[in-house]
């Protein structure tokens, strides 16, 4: 008799804890009561050199109601035609955006051209903080403006960890693709630290000190897969060469492996046994062996030794490099050399496109 009863005080507790559960547990209602947010209406941007890093774009909107008090995560987009780009996330009514950061996204995600003006829609969605389960509400209504762009000037970050020393005052430059993109991109040799067991540690940073802007693991949204977190925070790619890309709104970064930086051409009779190029972290350069060409010499640049990945002139100079040739991936004709000689092949990876030039000896 006395277990009967405990029985039934066990299945009374549970019964009990149940029913607390499904009192305390609030439950948001159907999806089609939940109200999606209202933007409100934006006036055109002209983005000039006097305004794009001292004036801003403020964005706001009638907040989403999901029928009980939740979290939201608010996006802010900007579309023209059938393509849409991020402008970044917020938790409260409004988001505020530089003129130049906004000049960027209209131009190299919406495709508008430098100095031109083109008309765009903003939109913002809405999603309840950490699930997943409801679809987004995006406001319906349109909201276009104009936007007249401006060619801004190339911006460039810098890249420092165990391959300088830790040195910022010494670290290597990564270029802008372009200016106002916010994406940067370089080619660096990162060896082991020795900390890392396999692997080597760096860091972004905005000017060659530590006072400024200073980036590690933590500081990213997206990351590539490949890139790991050591215990003081930085980041870790296995040892070897990479194709670093990051961007900077949002911040991410990724790293695509090379195996071989190399040089072929006249010079060895454009044999598959390539003139390896080696990376000089002091001058953020790849450079060959002293190499000879006769008159009518002609190379190319390729990685992984493979003419997929083959990098050859575009037939302009470059407008930073005194000598320099702008390069052309995955194609452009063989690179002339104008005189025979001895010549040192210096390539310019820190940018885009890459940058060739021949250093005479």
């Amino acid at each position: 008799m006395k277990l009967i009863k405990n029985i039934f005080l066990l299945a009374a507790v549970a019964l009990f804890a149940s029913c607390e559960t499904d009192v305390d547990t609030p439950q948001l209602p159907a999806p089609d009561k939940f109200v999606a947010p209202v933007i409100n209406a934006c006036s055109d941007v002209i983005v000039n050199a006097d305004n794009s890093a001292a004036e801003s774009v403020i964005f706001t909107w009638k907040a989403a109601d999901f029928g009980l008090p939740v979290q939201i995560l608010y996006s802010v987009y900007l579309s023209s035609g059938d393509v849409a780009a991020l402008l970044g996330t917020s938790s409260s009514t409004s988001f505020s955006i530089m003129k130049g950061d906004l000049n960027g996204v209209a131009m190299n995600k919406l495709g508008i051209e430098a100095n031109a003006t083109g008309t765009v829609t903003a939109y913002v969605t809405a999603s309840v903080y950490g699930t997943t389960e409801y679809e987004p509400l995006k406001s319906a209504d349109s909201n276009s403006f104009d936007v007249t762009t401006y060619a801004m000037p190339l911006k460039n970050f810098y890249v420092v960890g165990f391959f300088n020393g830790w040195s910022p005052d010494t670290a290597p430059e990564i270029w802008e693709t372009g200016g106002g993109t916010g994406t940067f991109e370089g080619m660096y040799i990162f060896p082991e630290d020795g900390t890392n067991p396999g692997g080597s540690g760096f860091k972004i940073i905005e000017q060659r000190n530590w006072s400024a802007g200073n980036w590690g693991f933590d500081a990213f949204t997206g990351k590539g897969a490949n890139f790991t977190s050591s215990d003081d925070g930085n980041l870790v790619l296995p040892a070897g060469i990479y194709q670093i890309s990051m961007t900077s709104l949002p911040m991410t970064i990724s790293a695509t492996a090379v195996q071989r930086v190399a040089a072929i051409g006249t010079f060895n009779g454009w044999a598959d046994d390539d003139s390896e190029l080696t990376y000089n972290a002091a001058t953020n350069v790849w450079e060959s062996v002293p190499v000879t060409f006769d008159a009518g010499g002609e190379y190319l640049i390729r990685l992984n030794k493979s003419w997929d990945y083959k990098y050859g002139s575009s037939g302009k100079a470059s407008m930073t490099i005194d000598g320099g040739i702008e390069l052309v991936t995955k194609g452009g004709d063989n690179i002339p050399v104008a005189e025979a000689g001895t010549y040192i092949i210096t390539l310019h990876a820190d940018r885009t496109p890459y940058v060739v030039e021949l250093i005479k000896q």
